[in-house]
């Protein structure tokens, strides 16, 4: 089942025709963590700060199923 992945800001420039308002699909073949997604879809682990399930708070080693909404947000600088 596919997993509809929405990136915010800077780590959009992994994946250069990433479309803000559609995100990205991506079809897993069973259960993978949110770091396996991030590597398989070429988005540096270190660069990920918050991960959002469904509207939920979860960790890299959350193990997804398919047919989830999954939000990827950097580090946010501020002062």
């Amino acid at each position: 089942m596919p997993l509809k992945i929405l990136l915010s800001s800077t780590l959009r420039k992994y994946l250069p025709d990433y479309d803000p308002v559609k995100g990205i699909s991506f079809s897993v073949g069973g259960e993978i963590t949110v770091e396996e997604l991030c590597e398989r879809i070429n988005i540096p682990c270190a660069k990920i700060k918050i991960v959002m399930v469904n509207g939920k708070s979860k960790s890299m080693e959350h193990v997804l199923k398919g047919n989830e909404r999954v939000g990827l947000f950097p580090p946010i600088g501020g002062g």
